[in-house]
């Protein structure tokens, strides 16, 4: 897999982004399924001023032996999380612009806490999902998931198919983030629904 910065645990480099004086820095939250095409629109987001930061990073560089396999182990999932909130913290100080944080994003307690640190540090939030084609043709069955349940299913397992060799996402994890997702999520309710913190 390739990785926009696999410097950026240590350290983040000096960058200066070109930004007219009235743009304010960027925080993009990837939103989409496994497969479709998440991480290639976030490096192209982040271009070569920017940075992704990606959770499942944490299950290549610290954990196992090859960094280029997909260790995962759900036991550590919370500490890869925090340790992606982490250096998106360290991308937010250092006014690296723009920051594209490559997961799923729904409306959940994790992406809260991004999107309002990245607010109250005076970034500007926008949700982007992948520009794949097949990601255009998922998105308008998920909108009417209702009376599309069937084809949504074939896709899931084909989905589950092209993860086999990435992160091994099961069709049945996929079909369950399909059930949960919202075609017409905001950042104003990311930013403004009540949740509890994870304990």
């Amino acid at each position: 897999m390739n990785f926009v910065d696999r410097t950026l645990p240590v350290l983040f480099p000096a960058r200066e982004a070109p930004m007219a004086m009235a743009e304010l820095p960027v925080v993009y939250l990837m939103r989409g399924l496994p497969s479709c095409g998440k991480s290639h629109t976030a490096r192209r987001l982040a271009g070569e001023t920017g940075v992704v930061l990606e959770t499942d990073e944490y299950f290549y560089l610290l954990v196992g032996d090859d960094p280029s396999s997909f260790d995962y182990r759900e036991e550590l999932l919370p500490a890869a999380r925090q340790w992606n909130f982490e250096r998106f913290q360290r991308a937010v100080a250092a006014r690296i612009t723009p920051i594209v944080v490559d997961r799923g994003n729904g409306l959940n307690w994790e992406t809260q806490r991004y999107a309002r640190h990245a607010v109250r540090q005076g970034y500007e939030v926008q949700l982007r999902e992948p520009e794949s084609d097949w990601w255009q043709e998922i998105r308008v069955l998920l909108k009417y998931k209702h009376v599309t349940r069937e084809i949504l299913h074939q896709w899931a397992d084909r989905l589950a198919a092209e993860s086999r060799r990435t992160h091994r996402v099961p069709a049945a994890t996929i079909r369950d983030w399909m059930d949960k997702w919202r075609h017409d999520l905001t950042v104003r309710q990311i930013l403004e629904t009540p949740f509890e913190p994870p304990e």
